[in-house]
């Protein structure tokens, strides 16, 4: 029997516009199941409704928006569209638990691991009660749960504070916490999005242990369809709030027969396929006249960015150089508790004028660290970067910063955070302009239209806020910011992290785009290794601070020299080795 049944599931949002009230679905006519024991993974675009539909399972957007559910979302055979608010707040935990997108966001920043793990114990539906007894009972709990998910120092991990937690231990709280009151249902929201490979892969290993134990149902929802490969038992694909294709793992990924899914699966990665001359993304005209029949259903929906075939010359553009950089946070003293942490230590590396280099490791291994420091918006501890005329040292930056910000600048792993929520993206991308170039009035205003254009926005975004993009477009906005002031170096920090493969490879055209075009160097920062591998010059790897291995990706991925390097490639979702082992897609 189906623990989870959605049956012609329609769910929208109501607006009121010039005083009528208008309904906007956002999920139309879904009907998906979920038996015990079962891994359904959901894979789609961003906006394609997959975590509107997460939400309405256990009924959380009525809390943030007026949200309607027409059809029904059966629970054990209960619709729990039907139930009262007291009523569906025993189903939520008891019978259905919920693993968030973001675990830091998620957890309670002022109050203990403990504490958090004791409140979401709710054996019979409501909160625990009978002092001391269940209390004991709930920490018991707590601490086996702590234990199964690999966190053994359970006393340590309960006094703990969220931030105190990297990411990967924040996200094996959250499964323990939804597993405090024995779920029959769990939904997991995007929960490996944000995490190394490494550390998803241990994620993914303890989800799929824990889910076999626990006889539990699954919604998996991801947009990499790797990670859909190694945990998916069923895969439903959505687009723009539909159902479009749903069964087998094996027939998914070997044998498509929408269009849609067949278009995702080309966007993907994979290891030993190069995608430095452009990367594959979906073409929505292409695609609506396949599903509309205009077209035929085998054509092609897919379209891949052809770069311009001369470079722009390199001459003007300086090799970046790194002597030894050292950083070090905190200092050794009789008064401080905790140690001096070695974020980097002893990185030598050149990069040189127009390559693109790609920087992977783990979280913690020091890249953002470097990343940080080339851009000068950290100094070293010790040793020397040198880009130009400008070096960056244990003193600082050397020579004008204003000269130094136009040839190097950042773009920022998370744009939602690092672009002003109150300034409209004409003005975003006009301040570094401000700053940093003689333009103003005209000038300026045509050339905030010029990048605007050149990095694929519609010229109706100048007056729009960040607010009102999608997470794609805001990402362009910080490119179009960086570029703005015409740099010969930009340190790219996981700007692709959070982003479906379609928009990923939207971004990555753009990247390389602008490397041709203008000839810039890149510092790629990422945790993806099918990515950079497929897009870089050359490659490193960090691990522990240090810069352990460097090479083209050819030789890091046939014969790295280094043990985590190895480690990191099996970590690896690799589509392209599920694919090899079961056939190929067909049409």
């Amino acid at each position: 029997m189906s623990l989870l049944n959605l049956t012609d599931v329609t769910i929208g949002v109501t607006q009121d516009t010039a005083g009528h009230e208008e309904r906007l679905d956002l999920v139309h006519g879904l009907t998906l199941d979920v038996v015990a024991g079962q891994t359904l993974c959901v894979v789609g675009e961003s906006g394609s409704g997959k975590t509107v539909t997460a939400l309405s399972v256990v009924r959380l957007l009525e809390f943030v928006a007026p949200v309607y559910t027409e059809g029904e979302i059966a629970v054990g055979g209960v619709d729990v569209t039907r139930l009262g608010a007291e009523q569906m707040r025993a189903y939520r935990g008891a019978r259905i638990g919920m693993i968030f997108q973001e675990a830091l966001d998620s957890l309670n920043p002022a109050q203990r691991v403990g504490a958090q793990l004791l409140e979401a114990y709710r054996p019979d539906g409501v909160p625990a009660r009978g002092g001391l007894k269940a209390r004991r009972a709930a920490e018991a709990k707590a601490k086996a749960l702590l234990a199964e998910v690999g966190l053994t120092d359970t006393a340590r991990i309960m006094a703990l504070y969220p931030h105190q937690m990297s990411g990967g231990m924040q996200q094996r709280v959250m499964i323990a916490m939804a597993l405090m009151s024995d779920p029959d249902i769990l939904i997991a929201d995007e929960p490996t999005t944000a995490l190394d490979v490494t550390t998803q892969a241990e994620i993914l290993a303890l989800f799929q242990r824990v889910q076999r134990e626990h006889r539990t149902a699954c919604v998996f929802i991801t947009h990499d369809m790797g990670v859909a490969a190694e945990i998916a038992d069923r895969i439903a694909v959505m687009y723009r709030g539909r159902l479009v294709e749903i069964g087998d793992k094996l027939d998914i990924l070997t044998a498509p027969r929408h269009p849609y899914t067949r278009a995702l699966l080309e966007c993907v990665p994979r290891l030993g396929v190069s995608r430095r001359e452009g990367f594959p993304t979906i073409s929505e005209a292409r695609l609506r006249a396949v599903t509309e029949g205009t077209a035929g259903r085998d054509e092609p929906v897919t379209e891949t960015l052809r770069l311009p075939d001369a470079p722009a010359p390199v001459g003007d553009t300086p090799p970046l150089g790194i002597d030894r950089v050292t950083k070090v946070y905190g200092r050794r003293s009789r008064l401080a508790r905790r140690s001096p942490v070695r974020a980097v230590n002893e990185v030598s590396l050149e990069i040189a004028p127009g390559e693109f280099f790609g920087l992977v490791g783990e979280s913690g291994s020091g890249k953002t660290t470097l990343g940080r420091m080339v851009a000068a918006l950290e100094t070293p501890t010790s040793g020397r970067i040198a880009f130009g005329e400008h070096q960056i040292t244990p003193a600082g930056l050397s020579g004008d910063e204003r000269a130094f910000r136009r040839q190097a600048q950042l773009v920022f792993q998370d744009p939602q955070s690092s672009l002003d929520p109150r300034h409209t993206v004409a003005r975003i991308i006009a301040e570094p302009l401000r700053e940093l170039t003689p333009l103003r009035g005209g000038e300026l205003d045509r050339r905030v239209a010029e990048l605007i254009d050149e990095v694929g926005l519609p010229a109706g975004c100048a007056d729009r806020l960040p607010a009102q993009l999608s997470g794609g477009q805001r990402q362009r906005v910080s490119i179009a910011r960086a570029v703005a002031a015409r740099p010969r170096l930009i340190v790219a920090d996981e700007p692709t992290s959070a982003l479906d493969v379609s928009v990923q490879g939207q971004v990555m055209n753009l990247l390389l785009q602008l490397r041709r075009s203008h000839g810039i160097s890149f510092l790629f920062i990422t945790h993806n290794l099918s990515l950079v591998l497929s897009v870089a010059d050359r490659v490193g790897v960090m691990y522990g601070g240090e810069l352990i291995e460097t090479g083209t990706p050819h030789e890091i991925a046939t014969s790295s020299a280094h043990d985590y390097t190895r480690r990191l490639l099996a970590a690896n979702p690799d589509l392209s080795a599920y694919i090899g082992r079961h056939g190929h897609p067909s049409r």
